[in-house]
């Protein structure tokens, strides 16, 4: 392989050894082209493959430059020598500035770097991601019902929601609406009202919804009177008649009542309109021309209702979104607070607008002198928005004669298509760049029994052909080729077991585990799972067997283990102390018996009791507090949940003032990425799996449901429209909804493919497949179901039980060592720790007198931001006239200053002073760290005199009220100044907006 040619692709086949690819080929840039480290960009999907790829570039250099054999070796396949130390030093100087990281981050990087060339303009950029990003949706959301429901104008939102919604009205309107943005939002972004257009173009000519209502009865008569002359072959045929034209009368459009219909219902919604119509019950029956014309019409009808109400409830949706998108734009794109999702939309913009391209050029001119050599890994997961941010670079990359493109990448992994990953680009960039694909089908990873059963599944031809499709197969097969050992002498065993259907998988799993010695020999263990939850249920299952387990991938503390569900069930009844369920699973918890000691069996004293130790330690300290002393009844895994929690309320604690409902918010959804770790058995999902390898794999889940599942195609989509689609039945009769359904159920059929080959490869020696039995019920034909596909390989049908494939040879464990016992070491004797200074903030310091806080508001949140946007955009009013934000807080803050009392403190007058808005403030207050925003600060006279303002909009009844709330802030802030200006006369104010008026507090100190 000609590594250092200008424009390469590679096919690099799973264990194939890409990653030394992508170092040799830096490696050659810099030590063989003479390139700047610096003007080199290398993008994969994740930060832990970012990771490996840099070790390895390091690696290959320190050898080489101290190994001259070493040197040897990669100077062969680089064609020509090159001082590996000089490359060394080059790459180590270079390696804080190198571009060498996730596609995500490499953008995000873009953007900050150039964010006003790229239209953001609001402020200055920061990144949402997690909790942070999900806390700030949910506010957005809240405020987008909360005004739906109050707002006089909101009509159209309402309607456009139970449009949205029809037939799914049961389930609760905030999960409804999240899974509409979810699902839509990108797709809307993508590509706006061209969707909308594409609508009424593809659909255009359906008749009104309730037509079908109008017109059923009469039509169901007219399907009668032309049954009357059917000659009926069997006797209940015409009952069975009369049942479906019944069926058709009582259906309304979009309740999915015709769903599952049987016998001549069946037949008739079958029927396309074309060639005589044979219906069946027990015998078949034809029922003649008049009755087919009749039924033609009934059909076209009932059709063209049904795709009226899926056009109409995709409007809506479409409607939500674009709201829902729009209130994103105005509060958080337009502010510089962007998502991953943003970033990528972002840079694709040139594609949307002459203005869009001409930024774009801007950007791309600047970087032109920065980057010149791009190297992009893992391109089959590579999804459409991420390529129109790439493509200009890669076009700039592949026709200049000083810049180069290497793009690897393997189509049989394909296995994020859910996710926005488009395999067709690799295609896509072949053609166009008219290049020639090597190939890497030999792998340094597996034993070649390992590879034999990989080849049998993967080239099985027939097997795929039979369950899956000929169109299928010869896309698959198209990508395929027999793959090889790099080590044919390297030993190792494969074997399928088909386990009773009355046998618990996960007891097999144990089994096998303990025969191949796995904790007792030098081995790693991946156990390969398809979902989450099988993931926390066998991982639990093994601990229970005496395994040293790991999970990997994200854990969900409050959900997944008994003591973080404890937890958050005592978080939610402090939000809501009449929530009899939250604080009955407290009472059932260990929790309870603690709450007893402190504060006794009232339910009432034990809420004050703890939110009085939020007051005084956060809701992660109070927390704590409880957890310490059950230290001993809990296991260290549910330790580890409960410290999960609790860090996570901590960095909430640590953000500011907030109830028991913002940190209910703050744990609600608490996920916790978690790596492998060096423990022997890891656990872990398939698709978490990829980029690994394992001696041993174990794959108990391989799936048998047939694929695609109907059930899950959420959005058809077309070349400019897409659709909330109708029931299976309407949409076998309209064929732009057909053909859309088998393009979606090929690329889930094809991922699927993908999954499972993801699965066997990751095996170095020892791979153990286990396939559910077959039931005796399943009718004989093709099944389309990766387990189908691996029984297949194997010869068998699935209905017996036992092993029925093994390859290889098991002796291979008897070369393996066993794990070395590692004798006890004594535990050191530690001294008494130094505490780390702990932080607060002003805000965290209010009276206790000033009550307990206000209970969460999105709305009130939502228009406290508003309010202080609006006076941070107030400088000296009598030197220029301030521009208020649009929104109630800025039509509030316009009207408070066209008062003369509240103008004069916004006037400088002439006076020698000087302003701070927004001003951060770090210091150290009895030994701890405070740390805080002061809204407005007006130092007089080179800070002889200073005025600390502070703009509150708490719905209060008395000055009096608010000054006991907001004393201990003010204090603080008050002390703060006393350090930065000794000497000076201070003062601390209040604007009240609810009550309109100044509140002086403590008094000006001299």
């Amino acid at each position: 392989m000609e590594i250092l040619r200008k424009n390469l692709m590679i096919r690099a086949s799973a264990g194939s050894g890409k990653t030394y690819q992508l170092s040799n080929r830096v490696i050659g840039l810099v030590g063989r082209g003479g390139v700047d480290p610096e003007r080199i960009v290398a993008l994969t999907f994740t930060r832990k493959a970012a990771g490996e790829f840099a070790d390895a570039v390091l690696e290959k250099l320190a050898k080489a430059a101290s190994d001259p054999a070493e040197r040897a070796r990669i100077e062969e396949a680089l064609g020509g020598p090159f001082d590996a130390m000089e490359v060394l030093e080059k790459v180590v100087r270079a390696l804080p500035r190198l571009a060498l990281g996730t596609m995500d981050s490499f953008f995000t990087r873009v953007v900050r770097g150039f964010q006003y060339e790229l239209g953001v303009t609001g402020g200055s950029f920061e990144l949402l991601e997690g909790p942070q990003r999900r806390a700030k949706l949910d506010a957005l959301l809240g405020g987008l019902v909360s005004n739906a429901l109050w707002d006089e104008d909101a009509e159209e939102f309402l309607s456009a929601f139970r449009r949205a919604t029809m037939g799914r009205e049961q389930k609760a309107v905030v999960d409804l609406l999240l899974g509409f943005f979810n699902e839509w939002q990108d797709k809307w972004r993508e590509r706006g009202n061209v969707l909308l257009e594409g609508l009424s173009r593809a659909f255009g000519e359906l008749p009104e919804v309730d037509e079908w209502e109008r017109s059923k009865a009469k039509m169901g008569m007219a399907l009668r009177s032309a049954a009357k002359d059917i000659e009926w072959t069997r006797k209940g045929q015409d009952e069975a008649m009369e049942k479906a034209i019944g069926a058709f009368e009582k259906h309304t459009i979009g309740s999915g009542s015709l769903s599952g219909a049987t016998g001549f219902l069946k037949g008739m919604m079958e029927w396309e309109g074309d060639g005589q119509l044979v219906l069946k019950h027990y015998k078949e029956v034809v029922p003649g021309p008049v009755f087919e014309d009749r039924l033609r019409g009934l059909m076209k009808l009932l059709v063209g209702c049904e795709m009226a109400a899926a056009v109409e409830r995709t409007r809506a949706v479409l409607g939500l979104v674009q709201a829902f998108d729009a209130a994103c734009e105005r509060q958080l794109r337009r502010r510089g607070l962007l998502g991953f999702d943003d970033v990528k939309v972002l840079m694709g913009e040139w594609l949307k607008s002459e203005a869009g391209r001409l930024r774009r050029e801007a950007v791309d001119f600047r970087l032109d002198a920065r980057y010149d050599h791009w190297l992009l890994d893992e391109f089959q997961d590579t999804s459409g928005a991420q390529w129109n941010g790439l493509r200009p670079w890669i076009d700039e990359a592949a026709s200049d004669d000083a810049s180069t493109m290497f793009v690897v990448g393997d189509a049989k992994q394909a296995i994020y298509g859910w996710r926005g990953g488009d395999v067709k680009l690799f295609d896509t960039v072949r053609d166009h760049f008219s290049l020639q694909p090597e190939s890497m089908p030999v792998s340094r990873r597996s034993c070649g029994a390992v590879l034999d059963f990989v080849n049998r599944v993967g080239g099985n031809e027939a097997g795929i052909r039979e369950g899956f499709g000929a169109g299928l197969a010869a896309r698959w097969l198209a990508g395929w080729e027999r793959h090889e050992p790099a080590d044919p002498e390297l030993s190792g065993q494969v074997r399928v077991e088909v386990v009773d259907k009355e046998e618990e998988p996960h007891a097999r799993v144990v089994e096998i585990l303990k025969e191949i010695g796995v904790g007792e020999k030098q081995l790693t263990c991946g156990v390969l799972m398809r979902t989450n939850d099988q993931v926390v249920e066998l991982a639990d299952r093994l601990r229970e067997a005496g395994f040293q387990v790991i999970e990997e991938g994200r854990r969900r503390p409050t959900k997944d283990h008994a003591v973080g569900v404890a937890l958050r069930a005592l978080i939610a009844w402090l939000a809501n102390p009449a929530d009899r369920m939250e604080r009955g699973v407290v009472a059932m918890s260990p929790l309870d018996g603690e709450l007893e000691k402190r504060f006794g069996g009232y339910w009432q004293a034990r809420w004050e009791g703890l939110l009085a130790e939020v007051e005084r330690r956060g809701y992660g300290g109070m927390l704590e507090d409880l957890v310490v002393p059950l230290r001993e009844t809990i296991s260290d895994f549910g330790h580890g949940r409960a410290m999960d929690v609790i860090r996570a309320l901590e960095a909430f604690d640590a953000e500011g003032d907030g109830g028991p409902r913002e940190a209910l918010q703050a744990i609600e959804g608490l996920e916790v990425a978690q790596e492998p770790g060096a423990a022997a058995v890891q656990v872990m999902t398939m698709h978490k799996s990829k980029g690994l390898g394992f001696d041993v794999v174990i794959l108990p889940e391989i799936s048998d449901d047939q694929v695609p599942n109907a059930g899950k195609f959420g959005i058809a989509e077309g070349p400019d429209w897409l659709l909330q689609p109708p029931a299976q039945w309407v949409r076998r009769q309209v064929p732009e909804l057909r053909e859309a359904e088998e393009r979606w159920g090929e690329s889930q059929q094809y991922e699927s493919l993908c999954l499972l080959y993801v699965a066997l490869t990751r095996a170095k020696r020892g791979l153990f497949v286990l396939l559910p039995q077959v039931s005796s019920s399943r009718a004989a034909g093709a099944w389309a179901s990766p387990a189908e596909l691996v029984r297949s390989a194997c010869g068998v049908d699935g209905r017996e039980t036992g092993v029925v494939c093994e390859i290889g040879d098991g002796g291979w464990l008897d070369e393996v060592a066993a794990s070395e016992m590692r004798p006890e070491v004594a535990r050191p004797v530690l001294v008494n720790a130094n505490p780390l200074r702990s932080r607060a903030t002003p805000s965290g310091e209010k009276s206790a007198a000033g009550g307990r806080k206000a209970a969460f508001s999105t709305s009130g949140v939502r228009f406290g931001s508003e309010v202080h946007a609006a006076f941070e955009a107030v400088g000296w009013m009598d030197e220029s006239e301030p521009l208020f934000p649009v929104g109630a807080g800025g039509e509030v803050v316009r009207e408070l200053l066209s008062m003369a009392e509240f103008q004069i403190p916004f006037e400088r007058r002439g006076r020698r002073v000087e302003l701070f808005r927004e001003q951060p403030v770090e210091t150290i207050l009895d030994g701890r760290w405070l740390s805080g925003v002061i809204d407005r600060l007006h130092v007089h006279e080179d800070g002889r005199r200073v005025e600390v303002i502070d703009f509150k909009t708490d719905s209060v009844a008395s000055a009096g009220e608010l000054r006991s709330r907001y004393e201990g802030q003010m204090r603080s802030y008050r002390r703060v100044m006393e350090q930065i200006y000794p000497g000076a006369v201070i003062s601390c104010r209040i604007l009240a907006v609810a009550l309109r008026r100044w509140v002086e507090m403590e008094g000006k100190n001299a």
